[in-house]
């Protein structure tokens, strides 16, 4: 009966639809010329062509940057700037997805000046206003849970606000966290920066360089089709037996993306399932990365439909469980392509990038749910007034969680998820389907996956708690993660 929960007129539904399409428009076209970028003594450290989505696109580089040592420093420290614009609105509006201007982001001077050199003028805010305004439309048609913070927690995810913030602090003022923070500035060899939130050297694709991988990816993928066609191939990778990959292939079809990347479930059985990922120039690793984590969508929303009792539980308990079964299938991108190790060690390692992952993304949740509160107090904020309080916000949360961690005070920098713009109080479901992929983890591993995929996503739309102990046979918690760091970083010195 949850489905009927809502009653909202089409005509505000219709407008609602609206203002988020046009939110998403404007962030799948937010790109930034990397080619363009100078330092202060001319220097361009960014290869030809090179042209990246905010923030996706500019986080993955930074994160494979790690790999070049000191020599990515740079690279990495200019990205930070660019992100930092972004969030504070200091971006000249002539540098965005425009080839024909070079930038210094350090400086923010930009050649040739013109009168489009001044600041973007809060339209990152603008957007985000609309999107508050619209959705506040439904809440007297909502007088069970009268705010859409309150439809978001109580009835899309069925988990209450408080015990959401449980969670996330569970990470976030773990012991874990902190040892695992040494132990990267000491694999680093110099004090941890802001950016470092998004360390990456536990992870296997490290060892190689973004241009490896792309060599290898381009090869294998040169295009989509060959990505659509390969399919089966993919899943019986994965585990799925030859019959139950040709039937999931079936029912997923590989479109480009002009955002980041995109998975559309069908709402009828017999229909597809959309895996959009972005394409511009041919597959590259980021555009593979993307793909293996939109499969995971898909191929949960094909078991959790076409393969489920009664359509009426078609699904998951929310999107954090899909954004779970993402995360799985993504982490496992590198043994599709043959580079999957195995063992103690890389088992350590993979639970302490998860958890450095995690740590991050519960962040970014806080502040995406402390700025839909102040919202709601502050219901005639301008652009301009919700910029200086998504930054402060963005501060409070940094200093009380990541300054004790990382060394440094006053960063903004995780306010740059483009999905606290467009996608209205999403980011809690990253930090939720962090905890769940890793709880569903060991009873996915080796030659269990394809059957545990299958098992766990035919349970349908119930509760929560009653899924996950249908699954894990335990509630939802952050313990089993700290538990199995606490053992990694015994092991991993």
């Amino acid at each position: 009966m949850d489905r009927f929960a809502e009653r909202i007129p089409a005509s505000l539904i219709q407008r609602m639809g609206q203002v988020l399409r046009q939110a998403d428009l404007y962030i799948a076209e937010y790109n930034i010329h990397m080619d363009r970028l100078r330092t202060k003594d001319g220097h361009r450290p960014f290869p030809e062509g090179l042209r990246l989505i905010a923030h996706w696109g500019l986080r993955d580089e930074l994160k494979g940057r790690y790999v070049e040592g000191k020599a990515g420093l740079q690279k990495q420290r200019m990205i930070q700037t660019v992100m930092e614009r972004i969030v504070r609105q200091e971006i000249p509006s002539s540098v965005r997805d425009n080839p024909d201007v070079v930038w210094c982001p350090e400086t923010n001077e930009v050649v040739p000046n013109s009168d489009h050199s001044s600041r973007e003028p809060d339209t990152r805010y603008a957007y985000l206003l609309e999107v508050f305004h619209a959705l506040k439309l439904a809440d007297p048609y909502t007088p069970t849970a009268p705010t859409f913070v309150r439809r978001r927690f109580d009835l899309d995810r069925q988990i209450p606000e408080a015990e959401v913030r449980s969670l996330l602090h569970a990470v976030l003022g773990s012991d874990e966290v902190r040892e695992l923070a040494r132990r990267i500035e000491s694999r680093l060899g110099r004090p941890l920066e802001p950016f470092d939130v998004w360390y990456s050297g536990f992870s296997p694709r490290e060892s190689r360089s973004e241009e490896e991988l792309d060599r290898v990816v381009r090869e294998r993928f040169p295009s989509l089709e060959a990505f659509q066609s390969d399919l089966p191939r993919v899943l019986r990778a994965l585990g799925f037996a030859e019959v139950r990959a040709a039937w999931l292939a079936e029912r997923i079809v590989v479109d480009p993306a002009r955002g980041p990347g995109h998975a559309m479930g069908a709402a009828r059985r017999g229909d597809q399932s959309h895996l959009r990922t972005r394409a511009h120039n041919g597959m590259g690793y980021q555009t593979f990365n993307v793909a293996m984590h939109e499969l995971g969508h898909c191929v949960e929303q094909v078991f959790s439909l076409d393969a489920i009792d009664h359509w009426s539980l078609s699904g998951v308990p929310n999107t954090a469980f899909t954004e779970a079964f993402a995360f799985t299938f993504q982490e496992r991108d590198l043994e599709i392509l043959g580079f999957g190790e195995k063992g103690e060690d890389a088992r350590a390692r993979e639970v302490l990038q998860s958890l450095w992952s995690t740590y991050e993304i519960c962040g970014v949740s806080l502040i995406d749910m402390e700025v839909w509160n102040w919202l709601y107090a502050h219901t005639n904020a301008t652009p301009a007034e919700l910029r200086e309080a998504v930054v402060a916000i963005a501060r409070d949360v940094w200093n009380r969680w990541f300054a004790p961690v990382l060394g440094r005070r006053d960063s903004d920098l995780l306010a740059i998820y483009s999905h606290i713009i467009d996608s209205a109080l999403y980011t809690p479901d990253y930090a939720i389907g962090k905890i769940v992929a890793f709880q569903v983890a060991p009873v996915l591993r080796g030659s269990a996956f394809a059957e545990g995929v299958e098992r766990m996503t035919r349970q349908g739309r119930v509760t929560p708690d009653a899924w996950m102990r249908g699954a894990v046979g335990s509630g939802l918690s952050a313990e089993p993660l700290l538990a199995e760091a606490r053992a990694a970083l015994a092991h991993i010195s």
